[in-house]
């Protein structure tokens, strides 16, 4: 099920293509470097409208995910569950390890993900998701800011990414996230997936604000 007021601002666009390029190239690299420890680059703040409080908004830090293309989506959903149900007789050690041999070859190439959102789990009852279900309008501000890293993958950046949320409590986004997240972190209760649709993009690196291509 998913909960969305409707309102006029529903376009969604094509996430830049650096941008998915990077997220994969990125979480490729955890994967293989870093044995699954999330890199800085995946972790977003999430802003909310908040009136009220400051500005009128709240910054929420986040874990986000990427969504397999439309047409893998199920296929990709019964894989992950495969693995963790193949490997619970184990234990959780056994799981994670099959899950980030599987994540390797997972982070190939931008054409095996969706090209309009980002996802995250959260709590139901969260703060960052009762705003969003008051107002889906949101952004994500990714920033890498790593002066002992210098490669290419950690450079300096600071990106805006003007969203509209969908708050999903089953179905087939659900389920592929939720199950992604087992693998990793164990079955989890009374939390949502928020999928973030797209629509705008900007630079704000020092000030700036540059809309990204």
């Amino acid at each position: 099920m998913i909960r969305q007021a409707l309102r006029p601002w529903s376009r969604t666009t094509m996430l830049p293509e650096e941008f998915l390029d990077w997220q994969v190239r990125l979480r490729r690299w955890t994967m293989e470097e870093r044995n699954g420890s999330p890199h800085v680059g995946v972790a977003p703040l999430l802003l909310v409208r908040r009136p009220g409080v400051g500005p009128g908004a709240s910054a929420h830090a986040i874990v986000c995910g990427l969504l397999p293309a439309e047409d893998q989506l199920e296929k990709k959903t019964a894989e992950f569950r495969a693995i963790y149900e193949g490997a619970a007789a184990e234990g959780a050690r056994a799981i994670y390890d099959r899950g980030i041999a599987y994540m390797r070859d997972y982070y190939t190439s931008t054409e095996g993900f969706d090209p309009t959102s980002i996802t995250t789990l959260l709590p139901r009852d969260s703060a960052a998701v009762v705003a969003l279900r008051a107002d889906f309008r949101c952004a994500l501000v990714f920033h890498v800011f790593d002066m002992d890293d210098k490669s290419e993958l950690s450079r300096l950046r600071c990106q805006q990414f003007n969203c509209r949320a969908e708050i999903h409590e089953s179905g087939p986004v659900y389920e592929n996230v939720w199950w992604h997240n087992a693998l990793f972190h164990g079955k989890v209760e009374d939390h949502v997936v928020v999928r973030f649709r797209h629509q705008s993009s900007y630079d704000t690196l020092f000030g700036g604000l540059e809309a990204l291509r």
